[in-house]
């Protein structure tokens, strides 16, 4: 992706301090008619070493802080478990992330990120989300490592605390603490791109923010003890509204999950999840998404009631979509009411044997295999099955009427002549 703003951001070295001198650098500006900013961090060193000094901007608004004096910035594939500044990423690649390792020896970091309300009045929220991604496990006795974030205002640029001795004046925001989802294994290189190594955070931030005042976004590294495995972050979109928005985020479960995770295989997906205990629980609506925002329910799995007993849960997306899917749980309670889990990631290979197309139709689907097909299904986001065909003979090449099916998403499901089954989605119109 790249950032909305279309000035960006590969400045020549010996420009970049006059650069970091002017105000255009020194903030995003949160403006009345654009009223959101991203940024992919695709302009770091994608080889090599770069500069980037404590307190110096090498993107508009973004500084990075050190407890350790340094101004490097390493290019990293999780390979390297030296300390210190590092746009990860695979090698040669320039999808780029921002992360560090902290160590006795590099220090501790701190990413900010710094707007200006120029909106003509109080800005009343602001919702904030980014990726976080982990690139590399230290050993094997390390415990879990954290990102945390916080947020700060004020009336001065030059009012908030960069120290890493106090936290005044910041508040941090637990729903956006990005936990390593890898740690307790052997140490090495991880592919922080993959779904089970990241998480998408999102949250919104009921402040309120002056016309003219500054907001400052900061994710924190701290140097824990034996626990310091090469987290990052990436794909940070920051929006802002001038009226109160609704918490539209997942509130914690009224249970106690201990976790919620989910695994690929060839055929399905294998959802998992446990809890230490249960209040009024009523059942769990397994919900999926092909972007991480939209989500539709596929499948209903019993809850226990009332109790204090360790309970192991599973469930199988016998049609999953193919590429990168979104689970979450849809937690209901006994007088109806409910609360979201957290969002679990994951992604199967999508095969090149079978073509499908067009994806978007009203009338038919044409499909092609190379080992042919037997059977043709078309079910929905439940599993539900709307059309289902036996064809008598193996058949490399085969159009299926789709038009008396409804408007919506359906999945389509093959069989072939060596028993494996392909899976597309399409869309009815």
């Amino acid at each position: 992706m790249k950032t909305t703003f279309t000035t960006a951001c590969k400045v020549a070295i010996l420009c970049f301090t006059l650069l970091i001198n002017t105000s255009a650098t020194a903030q995003i500006s949160m403006g009345p008619r654009i009223n959101s900013y991203s940024q992919d961090f695709n302009g770091l060193p994608a080889s090599g070493t770069g500069v980037w000094e404590s307190g110096a901007y090498y993107f508009p608004g973004w500084s990075v802080y050190r407890s350790i004096a340094n101004s490097l910035i390493t290019a990293n594939n999780g390979s390297g478990n030296t300390g210190g500044l590092l746009s990860y990423g695979a090698t040669g690649s320039t999808e780029r992330a921002l992360g560090s390792i902290a160590s006795l020896n590099a220090g501790e970091f701190m990413y900010t990120l710094l707007l200006q309300n120029n909106t003509g009045t109080a800005i009343q929220a602001v919702e904030v989300d980014y990726t976080g991604e982990q690139w590399r496990l230290i050993n094997k006795s390390a415990p879990q490592h954290h990102l945390t974030f916080w947020y700060a205002i004020s009336s001065e640029i030059t009012g908030f605390d960069t120290s890493f001795k106090s936290n005044q004046g910041w508040t941090e925001v637990p729903a956006l603490k990005f936990s390593g989802p890898k740690y307790g294994t052997d140490g090495g290189a991880l592919n922080g791109n993959a779904a089970d190594n990241r998480e998408l955070l999102r949250s919104v931030l009921q402040i309120e923010v002056p016309e003219g005042h500054y907001l400052m976004l900061r994710w924190l590294d701290k140097d824990e003890k034996e626990s310091d495995h090469g987290l990052a972050i990436d794909d940070v979109t920051v929006t802002w509204h001038t009226q109160p928005q609704l918490m539209q985020m997942p509130a914690p479960l009224p249970v106690e999950l201990a976790y919620f995770r989910a695994s690929a295989s060839k055929e399905h997906v294998t959802l998992r999840w446990q809890t230490a205990s249960e209040d009024q629980n009523s059942h769990f609506v397994v919900e999926r998404s092909h972007d991480g925002k939209l989500f539709e329910g596929i499948g209903m799995v019993a809850g226990k009631g009332t109790t204090i007993v360790t309970t192991n849960y599973t469930y199988l997306d016998l049609v999953p979509l193919p590429g990168t899917s979104y689970y979450r749980l849809k937690q209901v309670d006994e007088d109806e009411t409910y609360t979201y889990s957290n969002i679990a990631a994951v992604t199967r290979s999508v095969t090149q044997e079978v073509a499908v197309f067009p994806t978007i139709t009203s009338h038919k689907l044409e499909i092609s295999s190379g080992s042919g097909v037997r059977q043709v299904m078309v079910v929905d986001a439940m599993g539900r099955s709307h059309l289902e065909e036996q064809l008598q003979s193996a058949i490399t090449k085969y159009s299926l009427d789709v038009s008396r099916l409804e408007r919506g998403t359906y999945v389509l499901v093959l069989l072939d002549t060596d028993g494996k089954r392909h899976v597309r989605r399409f869309v009815k119109q």
